[in-house]
Order: structure tokens, then C-alpha cells, then sequence
């Protein structure tokens, strides 16, 4: 401990809900799946209607947004750089980041950052110093972090978020897209 290298802290893993355990790289089965791809406005904080478009396959890990980054050298959103965004439905101020890992050419070249639920947005947060909100309990329902929905399963939040964007009119369009899906090899 005493060189550094043994620590204590939070670290991602790969969690099965059904077998309420960790594990290892080797035990997810990766396939290609039809989800859908949900396309969402982040209002630029102290605008009166200017937003940025992120696209989500997940939209029910929104209220644990940390920040939104944009790739540096992205012309679209040179005039937000230093500038915040308000996460839709729980209305916090998060900061717009930039950092060279966003893919100016998928989706709309703007990234939701929720460095609990995602592994490369967990690299972004460490590197970028961004608050970690976990929502989801050891068994896939969402916990008091959601804000919403608070005990529902994952997929049934996913369901009823997709309903609360689209009242609130921050939901700009849903499409299905092939992508790739971890899933546990124990129990799919």
C-alpha cells in the first residue's frame, strides 16, 4: 500500500444483476442486438432556447449525467466550450468537457457522460475530475439516485424515461440501430 500500489476506491466492473456478481472480461458474451437509439436535447444553461443533441441507447441512466463533452476541435460546438448544459428532468447544471475520445461523426458528435454506468465514460470522468452517480441497486432496479422511477427494473425505466422525454418534449426522435451487447454468460 505504502508504494502505491494497492489502493481502495471505486472501480467499473462488469455486474451480473440475476447472479448478484462480478465478472471478469471473459464472462461476457458480446452479440450484435436491434436496440433503439434515443436522440435528446440538453438545454445550454442560461440560454432561452439554444440545446445541444446527444443520442442514447440508454436514456433511463440520464439523471446520473455528469457532464456532456463535445470533441475539441468539433466547429459545431466551439461556442459552448467553458459553458454548461442542464441534464433534461432532474435539472442540474453539468459542464461541457471536451476530450478527444467523442466520435465527431456518430450520432450528433455530443456525448452524455455517466461515468457510473459506463466504461469509457468512467475513463472520461477520472480524467476530467466528474462526480460519479450510480442509479441502479445490485439487482438492476433504479435506486434514489434516478429521481425517478425509483425501484423499477432497468428495462421498465428505460420504457417509462422514453415517455417522461417525450411529454417534456426533450425526446427528438427514436431509430433502431445494430449494436454490440455484453451479456452475463451465466445467466444471459
Amino acid at each position: 500500500h505504502k508504494k502505491g500500489k494497492l489502493y481502495r476506491g471505486l472501480r467499473m466492473t462488469n455486474w451480473d444483476p440475476v447472479a448478484q456478481t462480478v465478472l471478469s472480461n471473459e464472462e461476457v458474451i458480446y452479440s450484435d442486438e436491434n436496440k433503439n437509439l434515443y436522440t435528446v436535447r440538453y438545454k445550454v444553461a442560461g440560454t432561452e432556447d439554444e440545446y445541444i443533441v446527444i443520442a442514447t441507447s440508454r436514456p433511463e441512466t440520464i439523471p446520473a449525467d455528469t457532464a456532456l463533452a463535445v470533441h475539441p476541435e468539433d466547429e459545431r460546438y466551439k461556442k459552448y466550450h467553458g459553458k454548461k448544459v442542464i441534464v433534461p428532468m432532474v435539472n442540474r447544471e453539468v459542464p461541457i468537457i471536451l476530450d478527444e475520445y467523442v466520435d465527431m461523426e456518430f450520432g450528433t458528435g455530443a456525448l452524455k457522460i455517466t461515468p457510473a454506468h459506463d466504461m469509457n465514460d468512467n475513463e472520461i470522468g477520472e480524467k476530467h475530475g466528474l462526480e460519479v452517480i450510480d442509479l441502479l441497486n445490485p439487482d438492476g432496479t433504479l435506486n434514489e439516485n434516478a429521481q425517478f422511477f425509483v425501484g423499477m427494473d432497468r428495462d421498465e425505466a428505460r420504457v417509462a424515461f422514453v415517455k417522461k422525454l417525450k411529454a417534456s418534449g426533450d425526446l427528438l426522435e427514436t431509430k433502431g440501430y445494430r449494436t454490440s451487447v455484453g451479456r452475463s454468460e451465466r445467466t444471459d
